[in-house]
Formats: structure tokens, C-alpha cells, sequence
């Protein structure tokens, strides 16, 4: 064995033990998509919902009526990704069903696209649907929405009603934060 054979087979063998002590890559998650989360609960409505660590939960009127709102932890998520996500417990209106809900998501009304997901539950009382919807801000621009509406009936009187919501460019990167908040909005016992 000459010495540059010798040479090249010792440095292939240190190299190759190099890599192979290297420790594994570390990956890092967004601070906006972490699995991280907190129960929160309304006394007054008597709603309970996941949020993901860093978003802030308002109590708040709108028209008369409680509602929550849940603000994300970072400026830009506020302002570029528009994400809006309100929770409210409300009355039916006049001859408002589920069912009725359900037509009329599924067909386009004005600036809302047809539900592009819907799933009915009429023995649990549920109707989740997925929709995008383009409006016009700042004068002359369209941006399209994407919306995660789902309603709960409580009971013959009132109907749980959660709207998660961003701007369809950058929904993808919060769908998963998005999704825990309103799948997890539930009932609970109000305090007395």
C-alpha cells in the first residue's frame, strides 16, 4: 500500500466517523405553530376553549352581545394574515336551524364562495364548514378570506358560534392554531 492509499483510506474513515458522531439536526417549530396550549374558560358564558400559548383571550361586546376574542401573539399575524377568531354564544334568530345553515352555505351568496367543506351533525348539533370569501380593503385591493365558521347548538334558545378566520395567502401557516380554537370551543357549567 503506497502512502497516498493509506492517506485517502484514513481520511475517508475519519470523515465518516465525523458524520456519524455529529449530533442530529435540530429542527426548531414557529413560535405561531407550536403544539403548546392553555384551557381557557369564560365563567360568565360558560365556554371553553383550547388556545395556543402566546394568544390572548378578550372579553368583549359586540352589538349587545358577549363575544371573545382571541388575538394572536405577534403584530404581523394581526395586521398582514388578518386572522380574526371570535367565539360567541347567541340566540337563534327567527327560524334559523342548522339545517338552514347548512343550504345556505352550500350554495355562493354574493362575495362568499360556496363551503368548500361541509360536515352536518344533527345528533351531536354541529355544523363546521370551510369557505373563502374576497371583499375589498384600502380602496381598490380584493383579498380573499378563508373561513372556519362552525356552530354548536346548545339548546332550543342558544347556539355556540365560532368564526376562525385569515387571509387565504397566509392561512396555511395558521390552520393548525386556527383549527384548535374553534374545534375545541365547548360547554361548560357557568359559576354561580
Amino acid at each position: 500500500m503506497t502512502w497516498y492509499t493509506r492517506f485517502i483510506t484514513a481520511s475517508f474513515l475519519l470523515v465518516s466517523l465525523a458524520v456519524s458522531a455529529a449530533p442530529p439536526p435540530v429542527v426548531v417549530q414557529h413560535a405561531a405553530r407550536s403544539s403548546v396550549s392553555y384551557l381557557y374558560t369564560d365563567v360568565v358564558s360558560g365556554v371553553q376553549l383550547t388556545v395556543p400559548t402566546g394568544w390572548r383571550v378578550r372579553a368583549e361586546t359586540f352589538n349587545g352581545m358577549r363575544q371573545l376574542r382571541v388575538v394572536p401573539p405577534k403584530a404581523d399575524q394581526r395586521e398582514r394574515a388578518a386572522i380574526d377568531v371570535t367565539v360567541r354564544l347567541r340566540s337563534w334568530r327567527q327560524g334559523e336551524t342548522l339545517a338552514g345553515l347548512a343550504a345556505q352555505f352550500r350554495t355562493q351568496d354574493g362575495d362568499r364562495e360556496a363551503a368548500q367543506t361541509m360536515h352536518y351533525l344533527p345528533k351531536a348539533g354541529r355544523l363546521v364548514l370551510d369557505y373563502r370569501e374576497g371583499r375589498y380593503v384600502s380602496g381598490r385591493l380584493w383579498i380573499v378570506r378563508r373561513n372556519l365558521h362552525i356552530f354548536q347548538r346548545k339548546d332550543r334558545k342558544k347556539v355556540l358560534e365560532m368564526r376562525c378566520a385569515a387571509n387565504a395567502s397566509e392561512y396555511k401557516g395558521y390552520r393548525k392554531n386556527l383549527a384548535l380554537l374553534c374545534y375545541s370551543a365547548q360547554f361548560v357549567k357557568p359559576r354561580t
